[in-house]
């Protein structure tokens, strides 16, 4: 899997126009949040967005696909990948940020790493 720094860039600056993000290196990607929560994901330059039961009818809608860990294991996921439309259009980037963070903050993720000692790079800590 990879990542690279020019797609990490681009990600984060796209939402940084809209609201306040962190991120941090998770398995083979990294892990993006607002506020301490993680709403997103990006693994192979893919940038996928948390999802509840309420929200996934909304992201299949648009025909997002599933973030799936591996090939041969079909897990159900609660990720789902954000058009690259979404991502350059700052009003409705915005309404799917709100969406995946309402998600994420409502649901039970107990599998999440994320502790007060795990460390999260901030954009402005970056050089």
């Amino acid at each position: 899997m990879n990542l690279s720094p020019a797609y990490l860039d681009r990600v984060i600056a796209n939402l940084s126009r809209v609201a306040e993000v962190s991120y941090r290196r998770i398995f083979n990607g990294v892990g993006i949040y607002h506020r301490g929560v993680q709403f997103a994901l990006i693994i192979n330059d893919k940038l996928y967005f948390r999802a509840d039961d309420d929200s996934r009818p909304l992201f299949l809608q648009r025909g997002m696909h599933a973030f799936q860990p591996r090939v041969a294991v079909q897990v159900e996921s609660s990720f789902f990948q954000l058009p690259e439309e979404v991502l350059n259009n700052a009003s409705e980037l915005k309404h799917w940020m709100r969406i995946a963070v309402e998600a994420a903050k409502t649901g039970d993720f107990r599998d999440d790493e994320t502790t007060l000692e795990t460390p999260i790079r901030h954009l402005r800590q970056r050089a």
